[in-house]
């Protein structure tokens, strides 16, 4: 499977929210805000990066938590929209 999107999310995410040479390995459907990796602050500059890296608008309305809640989630929404916009 193409992991594309997956690796681009965690690459942000380990610049942006997690503490520089964290050695914790997190896996793809690990929630992210159980795991205190994204707060609500957090998640609006993560939305603001994936519209801009994947080329979307997301609707408020679709930030809810089973689409933004793990990696995993959040690539299957990036999947599923950028196909239905392609």
């Amino acid at each position: 499977m193409d992991r594309v999107i997956e690796t681009t999310l965690w690459n942000y995410l380990r610049e942006n929210c997690l503490p520089q040479n964290c050695e914790v390995v997190y896996m793809d459907d690990e929630n992210l805000f159980d795991a205190g990796i994204l707060d609500s602050a957090g998640i609006i500059s993560f939305v603001c990066f994936m519209e801009e890296e994947f080329s979307l608008k997301i609707p408020d309305e679709d930030l809810l938590p089973e689409y933004f809640s793990s990696v995993a989630s959040i690539a299957a929404y990036i999947r599923a929209n950028t196909m239905r916009t392609s």
